[in-house]
């Protein structure tokens, strides 16, 4: 069956199975055979050899319409394997169809009897079911049918057979024919499959009043949606940026799957990102559905420009193309589709076969209605979005008709440009409940969230949702990716295609810009500056201002009137795109500015101002301000149209501006500008970038950056060094090559990194271990690394746990049998963790749902799977459990702090009430968590905006005995992201304009 856009439906003859892909196969045979044999049918599990099978024991009496048994009237009693056989591509012919599936058979078999002789299997099947999508003919004999029967029936009465002690009782084998037929007999269960449904079908589920929402005919607002969207997610944004004679990258032309990992409780898998999803997808994920994915969404978890909404755009895109197969749009979409299927190809992924309406949502425009105090769910914002589009009106409840009858697949794109906290908890609220009503109507729904790994600490749930961590790209992919923008940039220039394809192959592969070019978005910036110098540069923020710089030059250098004034103004051009990206990374920062733009008027308004400090008359700044803007959004182009003012097209290039203006001025000022916005996560890239601006322009801000980071974790506010931020800005600078040829100031960052091992990490810890483990894979400081991991075995129980949560998140970044295992394994066993402190870290590590269950015991070949070894349940009734609020009042009163700010405490820590612990051993015992659950932390970050209460917070947590590592960590997790983002974009904005009207005063 496909979709006509004229309102019906092209009927084949039968129901096409091919459509519902491998996994989506394996649902329907076990719908069918819970219909045929019984509701005893267990799902589809783990078979002898990594297959799938399904099972049933007891007894089946076979009746006259019945799929089963050699005779019609059989009644089996036993157990009953069941086993599926998919073909992706079924033969031209019945004949070449069983020639497949009995190669199929006789391979499973013979599997069957290695099982028996071997006895790898606790138990041998009494009868067998095969059941296949293909098609067989039903000549008598010489048939498809006859000829697999026959040869079955020998295979399982042969010697070798008898011998292995394999007694198969009977057999059925259920072809696409006898499938089809059951289908028709169950009615409910085709109807699950959406490859399977008729025009009939869905208007049926589709109220009468409702019938044009799925038709896409001319009525259907879907359509609109369907052909407008396909045509938007074509644009890579960096096309923005242009090229040569201002080429346009499409999507369909430079798109690339990412690899990623999976973290699962017997260790990691490395997928590619985009397949994992598509695949996923195929199958039917309605939560009624017997053999059902758990796991029904995703989140895409990945830095700044490694790929995130690319690969959103590319899932989208590879759903419309699905939708649109046997349609007849008009010539651009055709041209659309094709190039879609074309780099579907390329990049061997299938289009889709359960074919999901997609639907991409900005996750940041979606927030700025909900800081608004609008109760507004998805559904309805979903609809308010096609209705705009469309000029066709859909109401949310048609939508919600809609979501029972079709699947969907939602893309939800931007997570981490919502920065607003307690915005963020509404959008995860907001997903929850539509989650719960996808459930209640079983609709099969696939949601995709994407995020960068900074600052996403309030985590979608582990049983619901599966991370994907996107990796950085391998130096062959990412050669590879270049030079696919090398040919599309220069498909009219053979010299500068080859020229420039040279540099970027030696770039691909030279250790010092190799670590520039591990997302897509570095290579294609890469792709512009090697077009000018051969020189490449040896980190990320050289790289991106080179191509500011270059994108400027290329305006200068043409033979056009307002080269010159560029040239002319360039400072000026400057300090606006600084002021700009500055103001845009500040709003963004409110939940009400996420997505970040400007208007016309302010932009001019903040050229005009600038003109004026600086002397101009008010006739002669006004005419520069409009060229100054003019030259901005129409010739460098880095500034473009976004809703009804401006913005910055790549996220990366807003911050860098932001970086540069932070980064201007006195030595002793700019300091206090990182310090101010070290902690907050929403400008950690721009904190970064600004690093990168000081270090370039003099050696001297070595030293001061040292002093900061030593500094920076002195605030009593933030209980000084106990949840420290130091440690992860290190890592950045190290990770972001600043420290390359400075060897003090390298040896100096990692040492800041390693303090991450004196307490256990509360926040970044994925990030920290990967750092160390990337400082530990440079010879020269492996010993360093591992000396202060195994020097925790003579300290507290909080340097143990500390060193075995980040050996355990290490493991994780390696392959099962790297080489640098055992170095770990023997780190680990220098560490000495107790079975007590194992179950500490155990239950911590359940809590924070990095891991879905207990481990078994630890041996070389799995550490990757988790560090400690055996983690028992935790079982002592004599234990004793808190809650952590009552507990650290009590500990608080002991240190005389006044009854008004004991008071103010009190107030601060009721939030935590939820949180729990058991004390258990001898005293002082040993805390272990037990659960961990958060209100408002509001209160608990005005109390600690008093110094004395934050000091006698910081003080009585000072006399906890090591062994109660887990209370300190379960106040961190409460309240440290929710500090950590408090807002600081006004003071920045302030203390920035301040220092730039002093700069501009000549009245001295």
């Amino acid at each position: 069956m496909e979709l006509s856009f004229s309102g019906r439906m092209r009927q084949v003859p039968d129901y096409d199975l091919t459509r519902l892909g491998s996994r989506a196969f394996e649902q329907l045979v076990v719908a069918l055979a819970r219909q045929d044999i019984g509701p005893g049918v267990e799902v589809f599990g783990d078979g002898r050899d990594g297959g799938r099978e399904a099972t049933f024991e007891g007894t089946i009496n076979w009746s006259k319409t019945s799929s089963g048994g050699q005779n019609e009237l059989d009644q089996w009693s036993g157990y009953t394997v069941l086993q599926a056989k998919f073909h992706v591509k079924p033969g031209a012919t019945p004949q070449n169809n069983a020639v497949w599936l009995q190669k199929q058979i006789k391979s499973e078999l013979d599997g069957w009897i290695e099982a028996a002789n071997e006895h790898k299997r606790s138990r041998l099947p009494d009868y067998l079911i095969f059941i296949t999508n293909v098609d067989l003919s039903a000549v008598a004999k010489v048939g498809g049918i006859d000829t697999v029967n026959q040869a079955v029936q020998r295979w399982l009465t042969d010697k070798d057979t008898y011998s292995s002690g394999l007694r198969v009782k009977d057999f059925a084998i259920w072809h696409a024919d006898q499938i089809r037929s059951m289908l028709d007999n169950n009615q409910g269960v085709r109807c699950a499959f959406p490859a399977l449904l008729t025009a009939g079908d869905l208007l049926a589920q589709l109220a009468p009043e409702w019938v044009s929402l799925g038709s896409f005919d001319a009525q259907d607002p879907l359509r609109d949606q369907l052909l407008l969207a396909i045509k938007d997610d074509r644009w890579i944004r960096l096309s923005q940026s242009g090229g040569p004679g201002e080429a346009k990258l499409w999507l369909d032309d430079t798109a690339i799957d990412l690899p990623a990992t999976i973290s699962r409780h017997d260790g990691d898998d490395v997928v590619q990102a985009v397949k994992h999803v598509l695949r996923l997808g195929d199958t039917v994920l309605r939560q009624r559905q017997p053999d059902r994915v758990k796991r029904s969404n995703l989140v895409l978890v990945g830095g700044p420009g490694q790929g995130k909404s690319t690969l959103s755009q590319l899932i989208a895109q590879a759903y419309r193309v699905a939708l649109l197969t046997g349609a007849d749009p008009g010539p651009s979409v055709k041209e659309i589709i094709a190039g879609t299927r074309s780099a579907l190809t390329r990049l061997k992924l299938p289009v889709p076969s359960n074919r999901r309406w997609p639907m991409r949502l900005d996750l940041a425009k979606y927030a700025e209605e909900l800081s608004t105090g609008a109760e507004t769910s998805l559904l309805r914002w979903i609809s308010k979005r096609i209705s705009e589009r469309t000029d066709r009106t859909i109401s949310p409840s048609s939508l919600r008709q809609w979501l029972r009858a079709w699947p969907w697949a939602l893309i939800l794109d931007g997570l981490d440009e919502v920065p607003s906290l307690d915005t963020r908890r509404l959008v995860y609220n907001k997903i929850d409940d539509l989650l719960t009503t996808a459930e209640d109507d079983d609709a099969d729904l696939m949601i995709v969230v994407t995020t960068r790994p900074t600052g996403y600490d309030e985590r979608f749930p582990a049983d619901r949702f599966e991370h994907l961590q996107l990796q950085r790209l391998p130096s062959d992919d990412a050669a590879n990716f270049a030079q696919q923008i090398t040919d599309k940039r220069f498909n009219d220039d053979d010299e500068m295609r080859i020229k420039v394809a040279a540099r970027m192959r030696a770039a691909a592969h030279d250790p010092l810009t190799i670590r520039l070019m591990e997302s897509p978005l570095q290579v294609t910036i890469m792709s512009f500056i090697v077009e000018k110098y051969p020189t490449l540069p040896p980190d990320r923020f050289t790289l991106f201002k080179m191509y500011y710089d270059t994108m400027f030059d290329r305006e200068v250098a043409k033979d056009i009137p307002v080269a010159r004034f560029l040239s002319l103004y360039r400072t000026e051009i400057d300090r606006l795109h600084e002021q700009v990206g500055l103001t845009l990374q500040a709003s963004s920062e409110a939940a009400d500015g996420a997505e970040a733009s400007i208007s016309p008027q302010e932009l001019h308004g903040i050229a005009l101002s600038r003109l004026l400090a600086r002397g101009f008359d008010s006739a002669e700044a006004e005419k520069q301000a409009a060229a100054l803007v003019e030259a901005a959004t129409h010739r460098l182009v880095l500034l473009g149209p976004r809703d009804e003012g401006v913005g910055f097209d790549i996220r990366t290039l807003q911050e860098l501006m932001a970086a540069l203006a932070i980064a201007e001025g006195d030595d002793a000022v700019v300091m206090g500008r990182l310090r101010l916005i070290a902690h907050h996560p929403h400008w950690r890239n721009t904190w970064l970038l600004a690093v990168g601006a000081l270090l370039l322009r003099s050696e001297r801000f070595e030293k001061g950056l040292l002093r900061l980071l030593k500094q920076l974790d002195t605030d009593p506010h933030r209980l000084n060094a106990r949840y420290p931020t130091a440690p992860a800005l290190a890592a950045d600078i190290l990770d972001d090559n600043l420290a390359v040829k400075r060897p003090h100031f390298e040896l100096a960052l990692i040492r800041s990194l390693l303090v991450t091992l004196d307490r256990p990490p509360v926040v970044d810890l994925p990030h920290l271990a990967a750092a160390i483990l990337r400082t530990a894979g440079n010879p020269s400081y492996r010993r360093l690394v591992y000396d202060r991991i195994e020097s925790a075995a003579s300290a507290g129980a909080a340097r143990r746990a500390a060193s075995a949560l980040v050996l355990e998140e290490m493991s994780a970044e390696v392959a099962p049998h790297d080489a640098r295992l055992t170095t770990m394994l023997n780190s680990y066993k220098i560490l000495k963790i107790s079975d007590t402190e194992g179950q500490v870290l155990g239950a911590w590590d359940v809590l924070l749902e990095r891991s879905s269950s207990p481990a078994s015991t630890l041996t070389e070949s799995d550490i990757h799977h988790r560090v400690w070894g055996s983690i028992r349940l935790f079982n002592d009734p004599d234990a004793a459990e808190f809650t952590l609020s009552a507990y650290l009042e009590k500990l608080v009163e002991t240190v005389g702090l006044s009854d008004p700010d004991l008071h103010v405490l009190r107030a601060g820590l009721a939030a935590l009430s939820g949180s729990r612990f058991h004390l258990t051993g001898p005293t002082p015992g040993t805390a272990l968590p037990a659960a961990l659950h958060v209100g408002s932390t509001e209160p608990l970050l005005h109390a600690l905006e008093n110094e004395d209460v934050a000091t006698a917070l910081d003080l009585a947590l000072s006399t906890l005995p090591s062994t109660h590592w887990a209370i300190e960590a379960l106040l961190g997790v409460a309240f440290k992201p929710s500090q950590n983002r408090q807002p600081v974009g006004p003071d920045v904005l302030r203390v920035v304009a301040e220092a730039n009207a002093a700069d501009n005063s000549y009245s001295d």
